[in-house]
């Protein structure tokens, strides 16, 4: 009868608590999940604004180049100085740039997510990212510009590194933030891992300050 009075004491002191618990964690899912459906939409749309900004900006670039090499000026600086790698550039984003702006786009997004990832769990987006200045994030874009460069997807694009980087740079810019952004929503830091530990220990003081006599059975 004793047993039964105090088990029934303890759902009577805990259920409320858990109750209550269960309650705000459902709601945090929810708001959390409302957050990542947003940001989703959020990217879907920077995406297709990047892909549309590449082709206006390396479209009036192309178009300026051309009629700038039509010039007597310009006819003489291609056969004083042949600039391989704007050549280069030029050449690669004259043929289909609509399809060429959405690939390398598609690139970005892709190696901006894992390199955020990757950031995300060892904490070097909370540390070095966020809430950096304008100095900071130029360096990252160049950073994820760079990655993207590397060709981690096989996409089979021949282009050597250094127009990469540029054709790269672009679109880098226009996405990464959001992406580092987006991927501290998904997964958590590994430092949470050596807080379990504190964390165990502070449940077990909340049990026995809670129910003080567990401590006789000790």
């Amino acid at each position: 009868m004793s047993l039964h009075k105090s088990m029934q004491g303890l759902v009577e002191y805990y259920m409320p608590d858990l109750r209550q618990r269960h309650y705000e964690l459902k709601s945090a899912c929810k708001r959390q999940l409302r957050r990542i459906k947003s940001h989703i939409i959020k990217l879907f749309a920077l995406y297709l604004s990047t892909a549309l900004c590449f082709m206006l900006v390396f479209g009036m670039v192309n178009y300026f180049w051309f009629t700038f090499r039509n010039t007597p000026v310009g006819s003489m600086f291609l056969a004083g100085n042949p600039p391989e790698a704007l050549l280069s550039i030029l050449t690669a984003t004259n043929s289909n740039l609509v399809a060429m702006a959405f690939q390398l786009t598609i690139d970005t997004i892709c190696t901006c997510l894992l390199f955020g990832l990757v950031c995300q769990f060892f904490g070097i987006t909370r540390y070095f990212y966020i809430g950096r200045g304008w100095i900071n994030r130029l360096f990252w874009y160049g950073i994820c510009a760079a990655l993207t460069s590397l060709d981690l997807f096989k996409t089979g694009k021949q282009f050597d590194f250094t127009t990469s980087v540029v054709l790269y740079l672009l679109p880098a810019s226009c996405l990464s933030g959001d992406c580092l952004e987006f991927t501290s929503l998904l997964l958590p830091e590994i430092w949470i891992v050596f807080r379990l530990g504190t964390l165990r220990q502070f449940v077990k003081i909340a049990r026995i300050r809670n129910n003080p006599g567990t401590i006789d059975h000790g």
